[in-house]
């Protein structure tokens, strides 16, 4: 009986096993709709659209198994093949998404007939008529089927009765026409469904030829202060004319019944020419930043101000740049900080101009409220304004308070101006090779090395000259120099100058005489200069294309002075002469 029983329970397990696992494998079975995504998610795309098709036998209209068979056909350029599945589904059950596809597999297959049947159809349907014919229209112009695509956009206007429907895609379809005046007509009614448009309408506009330009200005019409004044304003200063761009813009602002509207055209045109590098766009900046200075609150537009102060001094009109901070220190309400920008920036504006009484005594009397490092830093720049100008005098009594580093070097330029090589070189020494910039310490070092083989304590003669260098006149330099170096042996100072006076000649355009002057330091046979002197005059000779003479002189070098530091640098040249490597 126990057996029984236990066989009768094996039998009733195993029938029950037999009856579930065939129901578990089918729930394990994945749908046809997962099969076909997954074919395709393994690029099995043949198979996959197979299996897409199976789905849409059964329901002709399931937009996922659509969608999906686009994907897998368009994948091996077949979506043409699917214009029987597309039209069994607008059938069945036409929606929005079904239309859409259907105008991508009409515009695959070249159906364009198809295509405006298809968008006429979906648009009478909808409350937005605009999108229909959109996507109708976006579809030709990527197939650059221009004329099909305005005629779609245009369709598309009527039937949505907005004069300024579809406007952006009618101007970008007349600037690849070549019709730029018709671009901007379009952009001015783009403008008008969002000012978001403003940018994308300066993409577009900037490359109108320059034969086109003038019919584009006036069709944005700045002088009237309209719509288009913004887009001519940017135009105008991305067309190399600035400030005729900023006295539109101007206009328009002072013309404009909407204060905020007006603000925001400023700030647009600040971001747009911001980052113009030229002196007018720098002038223009100012003028646009004072617009938008004026239109703030007080605090905001005190700070605009101060960089419209900023942007006039670098565009040149000091006095322009002088108004905005004479605004900035008349308003009680700006702070420590903006009042101590607006000095440092009137002290750059005011040593800039040239306007150095005046600088001196901004320091003077409003100094302190910078900090040590920028009021001794401001009170250097002013001492080499007045060196330049050859106010020596001037330039040491600023100078001679300053105990740093910076101000050592600063006095000891002073001091070899004059003539004092002595104290030159105790004041070069004591400053050391990183006393200010880089450029600064380079210039220090080869002055240094210029007067260390010179045994005479003063040399006035050569003070001269180089403050006829500080003051860019070379030929009176070279003269100078001239002056400086009779007497002088060439190994006691005499072949440096005579190095110095024949770089500058040549930098001056002298070409000849620099060659004459090269040649004679380097028969000096100085080893401190004559290898200098020798590569200066290969360099020359290459660059009036005598190569051979090049070469034979690189050679010299190489073979005289071994041991030079420039051997490895007239190495390289004269590969370059050879030929064997680029020119740089």
């Amino acid at each position: 009986m126990r057996y029984v029983v236990r066989g009768t329970w094996c039998v009733v397990v195993l029938g029950t096993w037999c009856v579930c696992a065939p129901v578990r494998l089918c729930a394990q079975q994945p749908s046809p709709l997962q099969r076909a995504f997954d074919l395709e998610r393994r690029g099995s795309y043949p198979l996959a659209a197979d299996a897409y098709r199976v789905v849409l036998r059964t329901d002709p209209a399931d937009q996922s198994a659509l969608l999906g068979l686009e994907r897998s056909l368009s994948a091996v350029d077949r979506v043409a093949e699917m214009a029987p599945e597309v039209r069994a589904g607008l059938v069945a059950h036409p929606s929005p998404a079904l239309y859409g596809l259907a105008l991508r597999v009409w515009a695959a297959a070249g159906q364009v007939d198809s295509m405006r049947a298809t968008a006429e159809r979906w648009a009478a349907g909808e409350s937005d008529k605009i999108v229909p014919y959109r996507d109708w229209g976006d579809l030709l112009l990527q197939r650059r089927d221009l004329a099909g695509a305005r005629r779609a956009y245009t369709l598309g206007r009527a039937a949505s009765g907005k004069p300024e429907a579809l406007s952006a895609e009618l101007a970008q379809v007349a600037q690849l026409s070549g019709d730029f005046s018709g671009s901007a007509r379009e952009w001015l009614l783009a403008q008008k469904v969002s000012p978001g448009y403003r940018g994308a309408a300066v993409s577009a506009l900037v490359q109108t030829p320059e034969r086109q330009r003038e019919e584009v200005l006036k069709i944005l019409a700045p002088e009237s202060g309209g719509d288009g004044t913004f887009l001519a304003a940017v135009l105008l200063a991305q067309w190399g004319d600035p400030l005729r761009g900023a006295e539109a813009l101007r206009r328009a602002v002072a013309a404009a019944t909407d204060g905020r509207a007006g603000l925001a055209l400023v700030a647009g045109f600040v971001e747009q020419v911001r980052a113009l590098g030229t002196r007018d766009a720098r002038r223009a900046l100012g003028q646009s930043l004072e617009l938008l200075a004026d239109r703030q609150a007080a605090g905001p537009g005190a700070r605009t101000r101060l960089e419209a102060a900023r942007a006039f001094a670098d565009g040149g009109d000091p006095a322009s740049a002088r108004r905005m901070l004479a605004l900035i220190a008349a308003d009680r309400t700006a702070s420590g900080d903006l009042a101590v920008q607006a000095v440092r920036t009137l002290l750059e504006v005011q040593i800039a101009g040239g306007e150095l009484e005046d600088a001196e005594s901004t320091l003077t009397s409003r100094g302190d409220l910078l900090s040590i490092d920028d009021r001794g830093l401001l009170r250097r720049r002013l001492a080499l304004a007045w060196m330049r100008k050859g106010e020596l005098g001037r330039a040491d009594r600023l100078a001679a308070v300053d105990s740093s580093v910076d101000g050592a070097a600063l006095m000891g330029r002073l001091a070899l101006l004059r003539g004092d090589l002595k104290g030159a070189k105790l004041l070069f020494q004591q400053a050391g090779p990183y006393a200010g910039t880089r450029a600064e310490a380079t210039a220090r070092t080869a002055l240094l090395a210029l007067i260390q083989p010179i045994e005479a304590d003063s040399l006035p003669a050569l003070g001269a000259a180089l403050l006829a260098l500080e003051q860019g006149d070379t030929v009176a330099a070279v003269a100078g120099l001239d002056r400086a170096a009779l007497g002088l042996p060439p190994k006691a100072g005499g072949a440096h100058v005579g190095l110095l006076a024949a770089e500058l000649e040549w930098a001056r355009g002298g070409v000849v005489d620099a060659e004459r002057r090269f040649k004679v330091v380097a028969a000096t046979t100085v080893p401190a200069t004559a290898p200098a002197a020798e590569l200066g005059l290969a360099r020359l000779l290459v660059s009036l294309h005598r190569g051979p003479e090049a070469i034979a002189q690189l050679e010299h070098l190489i073979l005289t002075y071994p041991r030079s530091a420039l051997v490895p640098e007239a190495r390289h040249l004269l590969d370059e002469v050879r030929g064997a490597v680029p020119a740089t």
